[in-house]
């Protein structure tokens, strides 16, 4: 494997780099050109007859099994090697901000967005400068788990994030019931046995920092297989989230080790309760208020700006205001349904 650019890691062994099958019979073939030349000039005997082109693809496919065999990638399915071997040559690209710079204008970018949200921009903003100044590459955050009423925007939050810092990004739903399955990946044998979402990610766009919104892991549970084995998403996270177990995952479908170090992990919940204690106990835990009177006015002017009369307006920031006071709060759909009503339908959905 060539030396990785600074900008990428090794998320997989180099010896999953296995040439394709037409380059080593290629080789193959130069290889008795060069020793049927040297023997006999560059006259006819010097080139292959077919016996030879055919022996060169034989040989060729022989030291492709073994090659195969030698690296661990024989057990993986033929449709998905190719990505496998690209991401063990290339490397994941760790994307976010390089600089100081790149670090305020992301942090002035999501305060700008959910300026409520302050103080886990804030702890962003530390843990990426003091990274930035460490040498550090790509963005990297420990495990976080934002909890607050529905409605605020939390998984919103962490899309923008993502965004912003040119990240890949997945969205597993734990309300799904298999989302263990989806953190973990499934082995052969099961119905619909797969890779999980980040090692499908890392290798559809060769990033090792991707960023997994988990949402509602305050409902975690228990998924079970027609043959009785189950998982649950606190086991499957577990292993993703201790940076030891992570940096040696070993992806139960293709069977192969992937260092899952960098992926960054952002989880929701609306209770603080049902959030099991070990997740709790390895993650940076937000708790998020109601949005403020403030807060909600401020966002519904931002997605407002030269819509509608200045009165009509006025009506809706007192509606706004109204409705913080009430302990249920506002959440951003019902601001986004007033932003409708002023020009249509091209606020943000939240979740």
């Amino acid at each position: 494997m060539a030396s990785l650019s600074n900008d990428r890691m090794a998320v997989l062994s180099p010896t999953l780099d296995v040439p394709r099958v037409e380059d080593m019979e290629a080789r193959f073939l130069a290889f008795w050109r060069a020793m049927r030349r040297t023997m006999h000039g560059r006259g006819r005997k010097a080139q292959l007859d077919y016996a030879m082109e055919r022996k060169a693809k034989d040989l060729a496919e022989v030291a492709l099994q073994r090659r195969l065999s030698q690296s661990g990638l024989a057990t993986v399915k033929t449709e998905a090697r190719p990505g496998v071997i690209v991401l063990a040559r290339e490397g994941g690209k760790l994307s976010g901000p390089t600089t100081p710079d790149d670090v305020h204008h992301l942090v002035a970018a999501l305060h700008a967005e959910s300026g409520w949200m302050r103080e886990v921009s804030t702890w962003i903003m530390h843990q990426m400068l003091q990274h930035v100044a460490s040498g550090g590459r790509g963005l990297t955050l420990p495990p976080v788990i934002l909890v607050g009423p529905p409605g605020i925007g939390k998984s919103h939050y962490a899309r923008k994030l993502a965004e912003l810092a040119g990240l890949p990004v997945r969205m597993i739903d734990v309300g799904a019931g298999s989302a263990g399955f989806r953190i973990s990946g499934t082995e052969k044998g099961w119905a619909t046995a797969q890779s999980g979402l980040p090692v499908e990610t890392m290798l559809a766009t060769r990033v090792a920092n991707p960023l997994m919104i988990v949402d509602e892991v305050d409902k975690a549970g228990t998924a079970h297989s027609t043959r009785g084995t189950s998982t649950s998403l606190t086991t499957s996270l577990l292993q993703m989230l201790e940076p030891g177990t992570a940096r040696h995952f070993e992806c139960p479908y293709l069977r192969i080790p992937v260092d899952m170090s960098r992926v960054i992990w952002i989880m929701t919940a609306n209770n603080l309760a049902g959030i099991p204690a070990p997740l709790r106990d390895r993650a940076r835990l937000f708790i998020l208020p109601n949005l403020s009177a403030t807060d909600a006015i401020a966002h519904f002017d931002r997605l407002t700006v030269g819509c509608g009369w200045e009165t009509e307006r006025d009506r809706c920031r007192i509606f706004i205001e109204r409705m913080s006071r009430r302990p249920e709060g506002i959440s951003l759909r019902q601001i986004g349904k007033l932003v409708d009503a002023l020009h249509g339908p091209i606020a943000p959905l939240y979740q």
